[in-house]
């Protein structure tokens, strides 16, 4: 039998005591079986700014919920996900003292530091700008 198939056998009967149909499916279940690989690239695009997660589900026959989950894994580390840079995260390390380097810096502010290069974020600072600024500083290096 080929198992891509599904099957349905049905029984009705009319012995004394059966009130009912017995179906018996055999063949796949339908719950796909996704690879640790697969989910992590289906997960790596979902995360390509402008990408929408549902957009990314209905590409891989994925519902969005289940893509929803697979990415939440992945933020906690039960996903593996490949060692590069592709989700775009930066370190962040937390000073009172102003920094490392003896500057003062405002209590406000924030600095990431990529590639070698450090960026002060001033408050109420333009995120889409600083999305461009981060993207010259690693393009650049």
């Amino acid at each position: 039998m080929d198992t891509t198939l599904q099957s349905y056998e049905t029984s009705h009967g009319d012995d004394e005591g059966y009130a009912g149909r017995i179906d018996v499916v055999t063949g796949p279940s339908g719950r796909r079986r996704w690879p640790e690989h697969v989910k992590a690239s289906i997960v790596l695009e979902s995360f390509r700014d402008g990408i929408s997660v549902a957009d990314v589900a209905r590409k891989h026959g994925v519902s969005a919920p289940q893509l929803h989950a697979w990415r939440r894994a992945a933020r906690e580390g039960l996903l593996p996900m490949p060692q590069d840079d592709a989700l775009g995260l930066v370190p962040v390390l937390v000073c009172s003292d102003g920094g490392d380097d003896g500057e003062a810096s405002d209590a406000s502010s924030i600095e990431i530091d990529i590639a070698g290069v450090r960026i002060r974020v001033a408050p109420g600072f333009d995120p889409d700008h600083l999305v461009r600024v981060i993207a010259a500083v690693r393009s650049a290096s």
